[in-house]
């Protein structure tokens, strides 16, 4: 899938070493979580069972030269009723800010509603991450409710917040 400053490719084995680094580094975990890394608690080859062999919804996102920048997928398929959960993480700080990661879920959503026909996809993020608020607000989602006091992080209660978007809505 090609977007204007991204790619979205499958993931392939040699991406591991990457996102095991990324998932294991304060910064991106505190972000896409609000924790420190779980994974670190992880063995390398269980981390790769369970980001390769198991995570069969995740891809690559790389820039447009094809360097690896970060990853997006989906989980929680509801088939019936034809909806999914989204998730993104854009691994190289620098390019943080920069619209990587609008570009990309742009890319993404499109391919979701268009090729896999879902009617809904939603977020689930941490009230503190305003970047992600913003860029998934900018795209069209709607906050749709909050689980109270769901994340603890750095000594406090924060919400989740869940934001959802309708093809329908998505189109006009």
């Amino acid at each position: 899938m090609q977007g204007k400053i991204t790619r979205i490719r499958s993931l392939e084995l040699n991406d591991l070493d990457t996102l095991f680094e990324w998932y294991n580094d304060h910064d991106f975990s505190y972000w896409i979580s609000g924790n420190w890394p779980l994974i670190t608690l992880l063995r390398r080859e269980e981390f790769e069972q369970k980001f390769y062999d198991e995570d069969n919804n995740r891809y690559a996102i790389t820039d447009i030269k094809g360097d690896l920048i970060g990853t997006i997928g989906f989980d929680q398929v509801n088939n019936s009723a034809r909806s999914a959960r989204l998730f993104i993480g854009i691994g190289q700080k620098d390019l943080w800010g920069q619209g990587y990661g609008t570009d990309s879920l742009r890319t993404f959503i499109n391919y979701l509603f268009n090729q896999w026909n879902f009617h809904r996809l939603a977020v689930e993020m941490w009230e503190g991450n305003h970047r992600a608020l913003s860029c998934y607000t900018g795209l069209g989602f709607i906050e749709e409710g909050r689980l109270r006091q769901a994340y603890y992080i750095d000594g406090k209660y924060y919400d989740g917040v869940i934001l959802g978007l309708l093809k329908q809505d998505y189109q006009k």
